[in-house]
């Protein structure tokens, strides 16, 4: 008996010896001053912020399934790497001259990752005619897996490079029906049913591919890309969610990626049942905790409670502030002259403001241009009516709207308080009606 137990540990001890933890070293010449090494393990969601301390970082990970592993560090690089726990790996970086270099048990399979230019399709590419477009993105995944051929890399890794490829070569294709209309400024456009069968056979809902480092991103594109069909937006997600995505784990990723830009674009107003869409299927812990932060920021905004308030300058150097326009309603536009959207919705703007002359409804401009005199330039061309302030820097009134991006339209009452947040922009036809119901009141 003893013999035995002693044949057991010690066969326990061998094991326990055989698998020792991955050690990765990552050596970096003329280093960025406080930046971390940020090591993203894509099988198991795994983020790690490390501290480099004299351009060096060593890090030691066992029990872990070979992964690709994203590296970002500081501004200087963001690539893929690929990590198995009991094997070593050194990476050589100058931020200089940009050049990699791999040494260690994975070398071979890095330095490919590393080292390789992989063909890729440009943003143009876009533009071409469907039997084109789909020709080139088949011709780059097959130059793609000639260099993987020609790598000569293990068995392993290349069976799951080959899908990573994939993922890669077709990176663009779920974007082609939204890129190929900005191109060609169409106001529609729908590719035929072989592209959207190509699309169906590359995007695979299996949420055993997140291990792919660009799955996420690809599978969501592939899904937004097959439900807007011209309806409500929200509407025609939640439906095609229901009925088409059955993978769990898929099914709460896109639901995330879509419905939390819905919601923190514009706000908890008409949107209860996204709200309740997102909690239901959203399943990851950090995601549903982001999203109910973000939700409670909005309850300031919500209609009926009183508007953050502003008080800026016009043309001539007069001060007018949001109270010195109570009795009307109020229609805010915060916009630059350096934003092409804010540009096209100008004339739009003018057009509507022309309709309501002499009507209890102010227009007011808030430029948000840090450049003061390219305001005052756009202003003295005369053509823009209505009230228009420059705030600036003053990003007060901006945060407290959460406004992350322009242009963004809101709709006042005539106590100054908020009927919508986030309003329909002047180029659609929903404002006038909007404007229209309210003069009646």
């Amino acid at each position: 008996m003893i013999s035995k137990r002693i044949f057991s540990i010690a066969l326990t001890w061998l094991a326990a010896m055989s698998m020792h933890a991955g050690t990765y070293t990552f050596k970096i010449v003329h280093p960025e001053e406080g930046a971390k090494l940020k090591l993203t393990w894509c099988a198991s969601n795994e983020i790690m912020d490390v501290d480099v301390v004299n351009g060096v970082v060593t890090v030691k990970k066992d029990g872990f399934t070979p992964q690709y592993v994203q590296v970002r560090y500081g501004k200087s690089f963001s690539r893929n790497l690929y990590l198995e726990s009991d094997k070593d790996l050194t990476v050589d970086y100058d931020t200089e001259s940009r050049v990699f270099n791999c040494t260690g048990d994975l070398a071979s399979v890095n330095n490919y990752l590393l080292k390789t230019r992989f063909a890729f399709l440009g943003f143009d590419d876009s533009g071409k005619d469907e039997a084109a477009f789909i020709k080139s993105n088949d011709s780059v995944y097959e130059a793609n897996l000639a260099l993987l051929k020609k790598a000569g890399l293990p068995a392993k890794f290349t069976k799951k490079e080959q899908e990573h490829l994939k993922l890669q070569s077709y990176s663009k294709f779920p974007l082609y029906k939204s890129y190929y209309q900005y191109i060609h400024k169409l106001e529609s456009f729908e590719p035929s049913d072989v592209y959207y069968a190509k699309l169906k056979e590359l995007a695979v809902m299996d949420g055993s591919l997140f291990e792919y480092p660009e799955y996420g991103e690809f599978i969501t594109n592939s899904i937004l890309c097959q439900v807007f069909k011209g309806g409500d937006r929200k509407q025609e997600f939640m439906n095609f969610m229901d009925a088409h995505v059955a993978d769990a784990q898929v099914k709460s990723y896109v639901t995330n990626a879509y419905l939390y830009g819905v919601v923190s674009g514009s706000g908890l107003d008409g949107n209860d049942e996204v709200i309740a869409y997102f909690h239901k299927n959203v399943t990851d812990a950090k995601n549903i905790e982001k999203f109910d932060n973000m939700c409670k920021q909005w309850e300031a905004l919500r209609a009926g409670n009183p508007s953050p308030s502003f008080n800026c300058p016009d043309i001539n150097g007069k001060m007018v502030s949001l109270e010195s326009l109570k009795g009307k309603y109020v229609y805010i536009d915060v916009w630059a002259t350096w934003c092409g959207p804010c540009r096209g919705e100008l004339p739009y703007m003018t057009k509507l403001e022309e309709a309501y002359v002499g009507k209890d409804i102010y227009f007011v401009g808030l430029s948000c241009d840090q450049n003061k005199q390219a305001w005052e330039k756009r202003i003295q061309k005369g053509d823009m009516k209505g009230i228009q302030l420059h705030m600036g820097n003053k990003d007060e009134f901006m945060n407290k709207y959460l406004i992350n991006g322009i242009p963004r339209f809101i709709l006042l009452d005539r106590e100054g308080k908020i009927i919508k947040a986030d309003a329909p922009r002047p180029s659609s036809p929903e404002t006038s009606k909007l404007i229209d119901e309210l003069l009646k009141k």
